[in-house]
Parts: C-alpha cells; sequence; structure tokens
C-alpha cells in the first residue's frame, strides 16, 4: 500500500513541480532538467542567471532510518557543483529539513520521560480508580469516583500537560520528527560528511555554499563558520522558511530549542561531540529582537509564525548608485544595512546589471528577510533581517 502511495505521489510530483513524467525523463540525453543517479530520485541544478546556482536534491526516495541520500547519489551530485562554471559565486542548496539547527536531545528526553510518566500515570491511576470505584459502589458513590480519576488523566492525557509531545495513542509524537532530522544521531556522520564535502568544494571553487530549508514549523537563520575566519570558505549559511499551511510551532517547543550551547562540526568521519572543538563551529542567528508591536522578544533565534523569505542581491555600492540615478528606492530598514521593497530590489538588479555589463560580472552578496505573519494573524506581516549572505573571495 505504501510502496503504491510513493510510487504515485511521485508521479504526481514530476507532473504539477516539473511538468513532466518518468517516461520522458527516461527518454531525455540530457540532465538540464532532472537527472538521477541510483534510479532512485530525481535531482536537479539550476541557474538563476550567471551568479547564482539552485541545487535541488532528491531527499526522500533514498531515505531510511539510518541516511537521507545513497552514497553513489552524493558521489553522482558533488562533481556537478564541483564543475559549474567560474561565474557562479553562489550555491544554494534545497534541502526539505535543516542541515543547521538546534540539537533536539532534550525534547527527545523530555518526551520520551513524559511518555513514561503519562503511561505510568495512567496505569496507576486504572488501579486506584478500580480499587477506590469498587469500595465507593458500597455506599453508592462509584459513579462519582470514577468520574473524579477520568478528570485527571485528562489533565495529563494527551490534551493536558503531556498533549503538545504525546499523539492520542500515548506514544511521543515527535520521535519520528526527531529521526527525520539531520542532527538526529542517526544521521550525524552523513551530515558531517555533506558539511565538509561543501566546504572543500567552496574553497576550490571560490563558491559561497547555502541552505534553504523548512519543514520544522518555524522561521530563522543559522551559520557554521570558522570564529578566527568568519568569512573564508567554512562559513555557510542556513535559511529556514515554514509554514505557509502547517500550524507554526508552539511558545513551548521554541523554549526548548532555545539554548546557548556550542556546537562544534567535528572531522569527516567523526561522529559529533559537544566538548570538542573544531574549526567550524555552529551558531543559530538572532534574527528576531522585537514583536510586530515593538514588544522585545524571549526567543531571538527562531520564530513560530507563517512566514516567507526573500533573496535579494546587495551591493551597498550599487545601492547607493540606483538611488543616486533616481530609481524608485525604498527601504524597510538603515538604508545602509538592507534594501527591503520590491520596487529597490528591482532597481538594484536593474542596475546591477547594467554595472556587469560595463564592467563584467561583479560580486555579489546576498540579502535575507523574513515576512511574518503578525500577532494578530492577518492583521499584517512584520519584515526582519536582514541576514547578508557574502560572497567568497576566491582562496579564501
Amino acid at each position: 500500500m505504501f510502496q503504491n502511495i510513493g510510487r504515485v505521489a511521485l508521479e504526481m510530483y514530476l507532473l504539477f513541480q516539473h511538468h513532466t513524467t518518468l517516461d520522458m525523463l527516461r527518454t531525455v540525453t540530457n540532465d538540464l532538467d532532472l537527472f538521477t543517479v541510483t534510479g532512485h530520485g530525481w535531482h536537479f541544478v539550476k541557474y538563476l542567471g550567471p551568479a547564482v546556482v539552485v541545487v535541488g536534491p532528491d531527499c526522500r526516495s533514498e531515505r531510511n532510518l539510518t541516511r537521507v541520500m545513497a552514497g553513489p547519489t552524493y558521489q553522482g551530485i558533488f562533481p556537478k557543483v564541483a564543475m559549474l562554471p567560474p561565474t557562479v559565486q553562489h550555491c544554494i542548496f534545497m534541502i526539505a529539513v535543516p542541515p543547521l539547527y538546534p540539537r533536539l536531545e532534550a525534547v527527545e528526553s523530555l518526551g520520551n520521560a513524559l511518555a513514561t510518566g503519562k503511561k505510568a500515570v495512567t496505569s496507576t491511576y486504572n488501579l486506584l480508580g478500580k480499587m477506590t470505584s469498587s469500595v465507593a459502589g458500597v455506599v453508592g458513590g462509584k459513579e462519582a469516583v470514577a468520574q473524579g480519576f477520568t478528570h485527571v488523566k485528562k489533565a495529563v492525557g494527551k490534551g493536558g500537560l503531556m498533549g503538545s509531545v504525546l499523539n492520542q495513542f500515548g506514544d511521543l509524537d515527535v520521535a519520528e520528527i526527531l529521526k527525520d532530522m539531520w542532527t538526529h544521531e542517526s544521521k550525524d556522520l552523513e551530515r558531517t560528511y555533506l558539511i565538509r564535502t561543501l566546504q572543500g568544494i567552496a574553497q576550490q571553487k571560490g563558491v559561497r555554499v547555502t541552505f534553504l530549508s523548512g519543514d520544522v514549523n518555524c522561521c530563522g537563520a543559522a551559520s557554521v563558520h570558522d570564529p578566527s575566519r568568519p568569512n573564508d570558505h567554512k562559513t555557510m549559511f542556513q535559511v529556514i522558511t515554514s509554514p505557509i499551511v502547517a500550524q507554526p510551532m508552539s511558545n513551548y517547543m521554541l523554549r526548548l530549542l532555545h539554548n546557548n550551547k556550542t556546537v562544534y562540526v567535528p572531522k569527516n568521519g567523526t561522529k559529533s561531540a559537544h566538548d570538542v572543538v573544531s574549526d567550524t563551529q555552529e551558531d543559530m542567528v538572532e534574527t528576531f529582537g522585537s514583536d510586530s508591536g515593538g514588544q522585545p522578544r524571549e526567543f531571538r533565534k527562531l520564530m513560530g509564525r507563517r512566514n516567507y523569505a526573500v533573496f535579494w542581491p546587495y551591493d551597498p555600492d550599487a545601492l547607493a548608485a540606483a538611488s543616486a540615478n533616481g530609481f524608485p528606492v525604498q527601504f524597510g530598514m538603515d538604508p545602509a544595512v538592507l534594501l527591503s521593497s520590491v520596487a529597490g530590489g528591482q532597481a538594484m538588479q536593474q542596475h546591477m546589471l547594467q554595472q556587469q555589463q560595463q564592467q563584467g560580472l561583479a560580486k555579489l552578496n546576498i540579502a535575507v528577510a523574513f515576512v511574518v505573519q503578525g500577532e494578530a494573524g492577518f492583521a499584517g506581516t512584520t519584515q526582519y533581517g536582514p541576514v547578508v549572505i557574502p560572497a567568497l573571495e576566491f582562496g579564501q
């Protein structure tokens, strides 16, 4: 049954997302649209002009409990990135689940504790309820006692204290979500392999690598970097934007994800150990300092609201020139920091295109802004950011 669900889902994905079919893909002799390495999963490499490439690896078709993608798939994708044209400055990997994300050991530990506690409480109250109600039956209070124990069980059940962690069966509801994460121990070595290999390609090509992800019901940004050389090839940014349809993350979960634990990316082939320092540190970016009403926020790294992210080319010199030339540049923030309007973005793109035609391809920075739904639901949006992703100087 599930194999057929997957087969139909793949057919619909190819048809509605890529306007193609498996039969058409298998008769195509080039991989400019989609390509497969192992026969399971379809990947793409798309150009957004000469300087930006988007890589979309299929992170579902080969996924199991211990891996995201098979080894041969990496060996087929990495060479395509390593052989990108010299004009490419930014390589954006669209990966559904963020490789850079707060560790969830506390969530898993708490969830397991609550699951164990819930079952213990249920068993105990079932036993006590039977004993007490049998005695109460003698004096005519059996129904009242049974009703009282039912209320207590509800208070700690799926609708009460443990409701945000346990499903309707009393099991850990986030267990499968945790195992799906790159940061879970079952994917730890593969995640390190992905990051370290892309760092090596970034150094060889002079290309800045960025991850764009969702699937975690919140928005935010993260980075890995060398604290002693913050702009070299080891620096990679993670942009997280979700959800549009799914229910946003609760403050309860956000609290568990906000911690000040310092995390490092280990050497290739080595499991992560929080107390082992390496040349690559991982941090969440404090992007959300205040709420839409101006009140200070307690949780500044992740926000549990519906949102989307906007990517703009960012060049302070081009921005100033565009404004001086009379383009309709508008700013939602300090003009020296971020160009935030659609009109301003179009103006900058136009000016940068003219500059490139006259002087060749200039270094391209990217600014990312988060547009977040207001506190009152549909009462408007608030823009947060920017997260500025700098171009990588060749050889750094």
